[in-house]
């Protein structure tokens, strides 16, 4: 962070066994516990963390939250506040596994690996500075399913996803998405032995 410090979250162990956000200084090898996570609020990161231009850090738990399908959350470095900003639904997704990340547009984007119209994943946006959450595109069998990564934004201001099922083979997808038109391309479809399948990570 902008501190220098580093903050991460671990998905089980602290005070409820679900988890903490933590910080280590490099500067003396310390580590602190920062927040305890809890069944009620957030539980199960599998993400990362990110600051936004606020200076607060953002993150999503897998589950947890009022309808256990996962939440967005803020914590302040400054004051050690912690913020339950989306509660998931399952309309509008479920269950994230990767993080947010940061565009050039100001925005947080990510994907969450369930829910939307058919039950199998979202992209959405988080704009920080309004608390306000868009779901952008529901995926479907033939254009992906199930992302399990994060999303890029690549120089030619696009972003670039992968997913875990779904595409031709059903073996996943690699996808652009523009932001600014909100068009989803499929680029590749994973075909198995040829070229791989069930891609889990983040381009």
């Amino acid at each position: 962070a902008s501190n220098g410090k580093l903050y991460g979250m671990t998905q089980y162990g602290g005070t409820n066994n679900v988890g903490v956000i933590f910080s280590f200084d490099l500067s003396s090898s310390t580590y602190t516990k920062l927040k305890d996570l809890d069944f009620t609020n957030k539980f199960g990161p599998y993400g990362n963390l990110i600051q936004a231009s606020d200076g607060k850090l953002y993150g999503m738990t897998y589950a947890g939250g009022s309808n256990d399908l996962g939440v967005i959350f803020s914590f302040d470095p400054s004051s050690s506040t912690y913020t339950k900003l989306k509660d998931f639904d399952g309309t509008d997704g479920a269950y994230p596994y990767g993080n947010l990340m940061k565009a050039s547009d100001g925005k947080l984007y990510a994907m969450t690996s369930g829910g939307g119209s058919s039950n199998i994943g979202v992209i959405f946006s988080f704009d920080p500075s309004s608390s306000t959450y868009a779901k952008l595109k529901d995926f479907d069998t033939t254009n992906g399913a199930n992302p399990y990564g994060s999303l890029m934004q690549a120089t030619d201001g696009k972003l670039y996803g992968m997913t875990n099922q779904g595409g031709a083979g059903y073996g996943g997808v690699i996808y652009s998405f523009d932001p600014s038109t909100s068009t989803y391309t499929k680029l590749k479809d994973f075909l198995g032995t040829t070229d791989g399948r069930m891609a889990t990570g983040s381009l």
